[in-house]
């Protein structure tokens, strides 16, 4: 087992003493390295080889080259790999996950991430060449527009909640199902709200530094509804705040190139003329399911975890929370001024990696 490539923790499965118990990881550890010391070892036992292995080196290429091709067309299972490839069928299903995870496969919940349209790869990996083809101090130009939602903390008991719902859907139970109401095996309630009213924003990122507005409360249902961007609340806040962004970001009145994504509001012509009035051209090349190439997606990512760090344990209110976010802000533009920077500068990362993906979405 040791030259086959398992580890010790998968021997125990399968290596008993004789009352019938699992052998402990020491014990194996022992015999492993006890043979490894004699060098005329070959790995065969007293009683002479052990079984050929039934999976030839052409099997395991072909069940790795399924697994690449069938994995986003159907439930790539053992079970499916044995009814595709029938010649898999004399072999035992663990030597094929352990083939498998030899190959460095592992059964794992697939990423949350946006899936990306065949029409939007070209013109993402397309985007993707030509910011490779840009100079640095063109890159550096760039500035990125976005909104995100942030939500107003609860009380205590809703904080359980959270962290109960961040323990994920699934536990190891007893399979038999008699402890399935004990505390540590009961999820967060279908009722419970894991979040509190919400507070939307809009923000400006360049050169290392987050400037952003809130938008107003709804005055038909103050403290329990916020507003929404539309257009004329879009070309109002350009007309108002982008050009004093820009001048804060760079610190001098020069223009620079805009990123935003594709809601309807953001493109209307009127919108347009006001960003380019207030020195800020927007790069229409831009692809559309595009979030990991505009760089504010990774502000909002560490806004959201310097709030969860200092959120209160009691109920906030929408002021408590503007005048916390308002903290928060400026401590981001103090200690990771750093990170901002290389989220503003590290364009061609990004394009290299949407190329190597065929367009698909990247880590970022």
């Amino acid at each position: 087992m040791h030259l086959a490539g398992m580890s010790q923790e998968n021997m125990q499965k399968f290596v008993a003493k004789k009352d019938g118990t699992n052998a402990p990881i020491k014990t194996i550890e022992k015999v492993v390295a006890s043979r490894k010391a004699n060098p005329e070892w070959t790995g065969q036992g007293a009683a002479g080889p052990g079984r050929q292995r039934k999976l030839s080196d052409a099997d395991l290429k072909a069940l790795v080259a399924l697994v690449f091709r069938e994995r986003g067309r159907a439930k790539v299972t053992i079970a499916y790999c044995r009814k595709m490839l029938p010649r898999l069928k004399k072999v035992h299903r663990t030597t094929l996950c352990r083939c498998l995870h030899a190959a460095g496969f592992q059964w794992l919940v697939r990423r949350r991430k946006t899936w990306v349209p065949p029409e939007h790869k070209e013109a993402r990996k397309a985007f993707a060449r030509s910011i490779l083809r840009k100079h640095g101090s063109t890159l550096s130009r760039w500035a990125y527009t976005d909104g995100a939602s942030f939500y107003l903390a609860r009380g205590p008991s809703d904080h359980g909640q959270k962290r109960r719902a961040a323990l994920g859907r699934y536990v190891w139970r007893r399979a038999s199902g008699n402890e399935g109401l004990f505390d540590d095996n009961i999820g967060p309630s279908l009722y419970a709200k894991a979040q509190g009213l919400p507070v939307k924003i809009w923000g400006f990122l360049a050169n290392g530094r987050l400037e952003y507005w809130v938008l107003p409360a709804d005055p038909k249902r103050p403290g329990r509804k916020t507003t929404h961007m539309n257009g004329w609340r879009y070309l109002g806040l350009v007309e108002s705040k982008f050009q004093e962004w820009r001048r804060a970001c760079f610190g001098q009145d020069v223009p620079c190139a805009l990123v935003q994504d594709h809601e309807k509001c953001l493109w209307q012509a009127d919108n347009l003329a006001a960003m380019r009035e207030a020195g800020c051209t927007v790069i229409q090349e831009f692809p559309k399911s595009s979030p990991d190439l505009n760089a504010i997606e990774g502000a909002w990512h560490l806004l959201r975890q310097r709030l969860e760090q200092t959120e209160p344990d009691e109920i906030e209110g929408r002021a408590e929370f503007l005048a916390r976010l308002r903290r928060t802000v400026r401590w981001l533009n103090e200690h990771q001024a750093e990170a901002l920077q290389e989220m503003c500068c590290n364009q061609k990362k990004r394009a290299a990696d949407v190329l190597q993906l065929n367009g698909a979405k990247t880590k970022w």
